[in-house]
């Protein structure tokens, strides 16, 4: 039994598209606002309809962080919305990993034409503090993580053959 615990927050950037169609509609509620004063009393429907849609696409998600708690050998993925909602999502046992290596790395080039699930839990991009890690799990999932060095300290020591820093 590992001893070692590790957590690392990582911000997901912000998806443009959601933005987008969230203010989007945000316009047509208020337009449809306009509509319902001046026009017919129906377009409050319209109003209502898309002002749900507005807050349940992009408001409510509007700051999306993932927590990863390596522990025991295990990674437990949770996704915090607009840091006050809280959602596990995911939780690998490290010992059915294949590899874990920089996405776009020279380690990885045997696993290019797998056809498998992918699961993004990064934060969409490097930093100065993570890169972009893909972790292939039992053959079918390619999961997609930012992690940093001292995250893949104790997963280096258990499996430094699966584990490519590089």
């Amino acid at each position: 039994m590992s001893e070692t615990m590790k957590e690392l927050l990582i911000k997901q950037r912000e998806n443009t598209v959601n933005k987008v169609l969230g203010y989007a509609l945000l316009v047509v509620a208020v337009l449809a606002l306009a509509a319902a004063i001046f026009v017919n009393p129906f377009f409050i429907i319209a109003m209502v309809l898309s002002g749900v849609f507005s807050f349940i696409i992009y408001f409510r998600r509007m700051s999306v962080e993932y927590e990863y708690t390596y522990l025991d050998k295990e990674i437990r993925i949770d996704r915090i919305y607009n840091l006050n909602s809280r959602k596990q999502v995911d939780t690998l046992d490290l010992n059915k990993m294949e590899i874990v290596a920089v996405k776009g790395s020279d380690a990885l080039r045997g696993y290019a034409n797998r056809q498998a699930k992918v699961s993004d839990y990064s934060a969409g991009e490097d930093t100065e503090e993570t890169k972009v890690y893909e972790l292939w799990y039992e053959g079918q999932r390619k999961i997609l993580l930012s992690l940093n060095d001292d995250f893949l300290t104790p997963m280096t020591r258990f499996w430094p053959s699966k584990v490519k820093k590089n």
